[in-house]
């Protein structure tokens, strides 16, 4: 199993790292060398990547939240980019965020094939999902925030 699950994690790595370089390392960086207004270079590559993670076909009316959720998610990468002045934090947090989420525990979806562990509710699940957002929410700020400590250190 460790095996299978290294070429994943390095695939995982791609992926992330792909996102935050085009979200992070090209979007924000062309728009913070032309607007100093951090409402302008944080928050519009946010706004497109939670467009990109809108998914109304398999999210059912869960696809705004879930987006809400990527366009904040997106604001704290794009801060801990800012403040480190390197792409390394936002790149170890999103793909902590996204083995987290696809390896360990999975919604059961298309992605769930690899993870251990299976959440007893999927995407569509109105309910279950928004109860279990604010505990997403809150791991993400405390990941954010480990992040933020490390980088003053």
């Amino acid at each position: 199993m460790a095996h299978a699950a290294c070429p994943v994690t390095f695939f995982v790595l791609v992926q992330v790292s792909a996102e935050e370089i085009v979200f992070r390392g090209y979007v924000q960086q062309q728009l913070a060398a032309r607007f100093k207004s951090p409402m302008i270079w944080m928050v519009l590559p946010s706004v497109l990547f939670a467009l990109g993670h809108y998914l109304p076909d398999t999210a059912g009316e869960n696809a705004l939240i879930i987006a809400i959720w990527a366009g904040v998610f997106g604001i704290l990468m794009a801060d801990l980019t800012a403040r480190s002045g390197s792409l390394g934090p936002a790149i170890a947090v999103h793909f902590w965020n996204n083995v987290s989420a696809m390896l360990i525990v999975s919604l059961p979806d298309e992605l769930s094939g690899l993870a251990l562990y299976l959440s007893p509710f999927s995407m569509e699940d109105t309910e279950a999902l928004q109860a279990w957002l604010p505990v997403d929410f809150a791991m993400m700020f405390v990941l954010w925030l480990a992040a933020r400590v490390a980088i003053r250190r």
